[in-house]
Formats: C-alpha cells, structure tokens, sequence
C-alpha cells in the first residue's frame, strides 16, 4: 500500500506543483509563529542560566568562602611549599654526604660552595618577589633554582666518588707492589 501511495505522489506531482495554498493559510500561519516567538526570549535566558550554573557546578565553586582567585593562590601556595620541603630535604641530604667527604681529609672544589651562596641569594630575592608578585613563572623560577642546586650537588658529590675510587685504586697498587 505505501508503494501505491508513492507511486501515486510520483504521478501527479506535476498537478500539485503549481498549487499554492489560500492566503487565509499563510495569516494563520503567520498568526501562530508571532505568538510563539514571543516566549523565544525566554528560552534564550533559561538555556543561558542553565548554561552557567553547568559550569560553575562543573567548576565546583563555592561563593560562600574565599574569592576564587585566593583559594587559587592559597592551591598554589600550599603545593609550592611542599615542593620546597623535598627539595630543601634533598639538598640537605646531598650536602651532608658532601661534607662526610669532607671529614675523611677529601679536597672539596670550593667553587661549588661560591655557587650554593649565589643560588641562595638568588633565591632569597625570588621569595620576596613570590611575595610582590604571586605567579608562575617565579615558582618556576624557584623550583628551577632549586633543581640547578641539586645539579650542583650531584655534580660535586660523582667528582668526590670518582677521586675517592681513584684514591682506593693507588693505595691498593701501592700495598701490592
């Protein structure tokens, strides 16, 4: 049955394409589409309210405490200060094995020392600017300045291995001769 109905529409297209409907028809029409544009305003401003709350319950913010951008710095305060904590950890760690060396009558590069002190000033006036100043790129520059600590440390501490194994080396050859 649905193919005699296409068949049919297919057949007497041509009669019905030059067919427009009564001008009674299109006020009607017209009538009806002004009063629901009407409510089309409103549908803008729910779907623009239903918008933002999606995206501040996305966001999880909370209006009842601090400002979004404190609790953001306060975020980024608390995280930094961790990261300092275990770089400050490590760095002591390094430079106690450093100076066990030193006790043992090994020659310390003093230079390396020269460049711990200048690090640390360096870092002193980076911490007042994170004061000044809160933002990336100084906590990157203090971590930055904490890793090249660390470098330093490392390198210090394989010239002080390397000697120390050099060292054993000799004073074994000396006993076996």
């Amino acid at each position: 049955m649905k193919d005699n109905l296409e068949q049919l529409v297919r057949d007497k297209r041509t009669q019905f394409d030059d067919k427009t409907p009564d001008e009674k028809v299109w006020r009607k029409i017209a009538k009806d589409l002004e009063g629901k544009q009407n409510y089309i305003w409103l549908w803008k401003v729910a779907a623009i309210i239903f918008f933002a709350m999606s995206v501040l319950l996305a966001l999880k913010v909370d209006f009842t405490s601090e400002p979004l951008m404190a609790k953001s710095t306060n975020a980024q305060q608390s995280e930094f200060e961790a990261v300092e904590t275990f770089y400050f950890d490590m760095i002591s760690e390094k430079k106690s094995l450093i100076y066990d060396f030193e006790e043992r009558n090994k020659a310390i590069d003093q230079d390396f020392e020269q460049d711990l002190q200048k690090l640390d000033a360096m870092y002193q006036v980076l911490k007042e600017e994170l004061v000044r100043n809160p933002s990336k790129k100084v906590v990157d520059a203090l971590i930055l300045n904490l890793l090249v600590r660390i470098d330093i440390l490392n390198e210090q501490l394989q010239d002080l291995d390397t000697d120390d194994d050099v060292d054993e080396g000799s004073s074994s050859k000396e006993v076996n001769a």
